[in-house]
């Protein structure tokens, strides 16, 4: 039976001293788990109900669809701005709503911040005062590192002392993030907050978003109408038709085309192809690509992905034209010269393939069939954002982090870390370096460590062993930090599993040891070759481990 409104109980977090976030609450605070449903008469609209049931992981999820589908009423649910009709909202442990115990937290004590399309700044303080307008309620001492911590991580220090008509509308978006996410929420809602800017500036915005999500590792809800968005951001997607959630998944599973509505199998692309992100095009707004081994440079959409990085691109056939000659004077496009393979008429169109080192699907006026017959050498015209980005399976699973651990973190937990970040970068074919851009990656933490203490020359030589570069890691202790950031914890022996589940018991479930059953010792002092077959060891654990989150190998 539906609840209305006002009978919800409008509570409080005992001992929540509002902005500032706890331990308690950082540790438990991971994925967003929403069933709710909610009606609206029709009075200044068609009458509708949202039902929505998701769960979703820390990172972008993309909730797409017209308008009038019921994206921004499901933020301004979960944000607390409205209650559902019936139905349960929880992030992590926290439950924010239940309307089975008539239970609605207070919007200011959800830990949810919520960016708008219309930024609401206060025109009459600085940047650095709309920063800090959540945390008025801290001592300064505690304000000022968190302010200008996020001030230089969304690139807007120097710009402190501006009030917000000083700033472009970019710099005014990073000002609105900042002024949300300086309170450390453990959900970030964004209701088409970057429409209106310019596709540079958007990637550069988001790419800095990421990277601080890589840190705080919270769910990320981003409603838009874009689906060049959706395929750039999306890891997971959800599509809502009129009043309810239609389907959910990653971009390429649940959308046929950039430009489609309606799910669809991956069948539906065209011309689907691997490419290596060499790097940005700023002056054109755009990025270069390489296909495959061909050398052919190509410039697409931003994908907010780092150089070296392996994607996928699928181009519809009817947005690929012809010319017979070299095309002169036609911009930013994409020329490149192929020879024409295969053609066959169907109706009133001609299906051209073009091999241009990889074979072209291309789809043609039947009009052009006698000038295609007559030559065979053509140019390929392909517009940059014609080229739509999927987002590739395998850069799915592991949105997460995994910490290895051991006693002084010097040895055993290093190895296991090097090993792992070493074995993701492999499976998802992606340089090492750029792990860092990712939220995906290993650290190790110790129980004793002595902070800052540089791994130990017998690991350095078995990580060499096994072809794994030297490692520049420095010694740190399994903090609440790491512990609720962390997907799985890995331990060496079952005294440290015991001993971390004891120090963080609310986290006891998700601490593991790496070998149920038995102890993987400290090699210290038995020499290279017990280092050497511990690296091995730890190589095939390792392996099995990224098997279990499903990253498979390669082929």
């Amino acid at each position: 039976m539906s609840t209305s409104a006002g009978q919800f109980r409008r509570l409080g977090l005992v001992g929540d001293e509002g902005p500032a976030s706890d331990l308690a609450q950082s540790q438990t605070s991971s994925g967003l788990d929403v069933r709710v449903v909610k009606s609206y008469p029709g009075k200044r609209r068609s009458a509708f109900t949202l039902e929505a049931n998701f769960q979703v992981s820390p990172g972008f999820t993309v909730l797409v669809g017209p308008s009038g589908t019921g994206k921004s009423t499901l933020l301004r649910c979960i944000a607390g701005l409205c209650d559902p009709d019936q139905g349960r909202i929880a992030v992590g442990d926290r439950v924010l709503f239940d309307s089975e115990q008539r239970l609605s937290i207070e919007p200011a004590q959800r830990r949810v911040a919520f960016v708008f399309q219309r930024l609401a700044l206060f025109p009459h303080l600085t940047v650095e005062e709309n920063v800090g307008y959540g945390l008025r309620r801290l001592p300064a001492k505690q304000c000022e590192p968190r302010i200008s911590g996020i001030l230089e991580s969304f690139q807007i220090a120097h710009l402190r002392k501006h009030l917000p008509d000083a700033i472009s509308g970019g710099e005014r978006q990073r000002v609105a993030l900042a002024r949300s996410l300086v309170t450390e929420p453990s959900l970030l809602l964004l209701d088409e907050p970057l429409s209106s800017l310019d596709v540079g500036t958007k990637a550069g915005i988001v790419e800095d978003l990421r990277k601080w999500n890589e840190l705080h590792h919270v769910p990320i809800l981003y409603a838009t109408h874009s689906h060049e968005e959706m395929f750039a951001l999306g890891e997971q997607v959800i599509v809502f038709d009129p009043g309810d959630v239609m389907t959910e998944g990653l971009p390429l599973d649940v959308v046929s085309t950039p430009r489609r509505d309606s799910p669809a199998s991956s069948a539906d692309f065209e011309n689907l192809m691997d490419v290596t992100v060499v790097g940005p095009r700023p002056s054109n707004g755009t990025m270069i690509c390489r296909l495959g081994a061909n050398q052919i440079q190509i410039e697409v959409p931003p994908a907010y992905t780092p150089p070296g990085s392996e994607i996928q691109l699928s181009i519809l056939s009817s947005e690929i034209f012809l010319a017979s000659a070299p095309p002169q004077l036609i911009g930013s496009w994409n020329i490149i010269p192929g020879k024409v393979s295969e053609l066959n008429l169907t109706g009133v169109f001609v299906d051209a393939v073009v091999d241009c080192g990889i074979k072209l699907k291309v789809r043609v006026s039947a009009d052009s069939w006698e000038a295609l017959q007559a030559s065979h050498e053509v140019w390929v015209m392909i517009h940059p954002f014609s080229c739509h980005f999927v987002r590739i399976k395998r850069l799915r699973p592991l949105q997460r982090l995994v910490v290895f651990v051991c006693g002084g973190n010097t040895s055993r937990s290093p190895i296991a870390q090097a090993i792992c970040n070493s074995e993701i970068a492999k499976r998802l074919r992606i340089p090492p370096a750029a792990l860092k851009m990712f939220p995906v990656r290993a650290v190790s933490a110790g129980l004793a460590a002595t902070p800052g203490t540089p791994v130990t020359e017998e690991a350095q030589r078995a990580l060499q062993a096994t072809g794994i570069p030297r490692s520049n890691h420095r010694s740190q202790n399994l903090t609440a930090e790491l512990v609720g950031e962390a997907e799985a914890i890995f331990c060496m022996t079952e005294k440290q599993r015991q001993q971390a589940s004891a120090m963080f018991p609310l986290a006891a479930a998700k601490i593991h040891c790496l070998l149920p059953g038995v102890d993987l010792e400290d090699p210290s002092g038995g020499g290279p070759d017990v280092f050497l077959k511990l690296a091995k060891q730890l190589q095939e654990l390792v392996g099995l481990r990224l098997a279990e989150f499903g990253v498979p190998e390669m082929g």
